[in-house]
């Protein structure tokens, strides 16, 4: 059962730790981590801040039980920021996404965590909604795409036992977040329509955003360019 959480508790990184080892998990307790977890705090709604950390938590359980063995620090920091484009409302220019994939470009080159480290974890947060592109990527990013997947769709949820759901579930409860979420995407259809036309938040758009078009399909875009043949 999911337990009461207002918006004035705030669970901090020692007890992300302690859940972590409620589900025989060997979290890593870095600096980069902790900062990663303040800093998706600080700037995230409860709601959006539980999604994070239980697309984390969820991601590590399901790495444990496939027996992958990824850059755990590099998953973690990606899995946690991966959402700060949202948390910023988006932008005219360029798409959630991309926003916050800069964000946690720069977080792990002002923590030292290397060139290629960082550009992992830019394509994580970049592709963390086009899964069936990122799940290709390698096994860091596959590991940051099945956790999120997970929190988001339920994408392999059944392959987690209902003891783990429940220890999850109960130390960072959903808050409402399939209401919250499909506002808050709504909202930047709204506010930023050009970055929503050819991605998936055109579907929410679509349905919930009055006078919202997507704008020329894929074969439009073909057979209407300017080229004679």
């Amino acid at each position: 059962m999911e337990s009461e959480m207002s918006g004035l508790d705030k669970p901090d990184f020692l007890d992300a730790l302690a859940v972590g080892r409620t589900l025989d998990l060997a979290l890593p307790d870095s600096r980069a981590v902790r900062d990663a977890y303040e800093a998706a705090q600080a700037e995230s709604l409860p709601w959006l801040f539980n999604h994070v950390v239980r697309s984390w938590l969820y991601g590590a359980k399901l790495a444990q039980k496939r027996v992958l063995a990824p850059d755990a620090e590099l998953v973690a920091v990606a899995v946690l920021l991966h959402d700060l484009g949202l948390s910023r409302g988006g932008a005219p220019d360029r798409r959630f996404e991309v926003i916050g994939a800069d964000a946690g470009r720069d977080f792990a080159l002002c923590h030292k965590m290397g060139e290629r480290r960082a550009d992992t974890i830019w394509d994580a947060i970049a592709l963390h909604t086009t899964g069936s592109i990122a799940r290709y990527k390698g096994v860091d990013i596959a590991c940051c795409i099945s956790g999120i997947g997970c929190d988001y769709g339920g994408f392999a949820y059944d392959e987690l036992s209902d003891d783990n759901k429940d220890v999850i579930l109960s130390a960072y409860p959903r808050l409402g977040m399939k209401k919250h979420l499909t506002t808050c995407l709504c909202d930047i259809a709204r506010n930023h329509p050009d970055t929503t036309r050819d991605n998936f938040i055109a579907d929410f758009a679509s349905k919930y955003v009055p006078g919202y078009t997507r704008g020329r399909s894929s074969v439009d875009l073909l057979h209407r360019s300017p080229f004679a043949e």
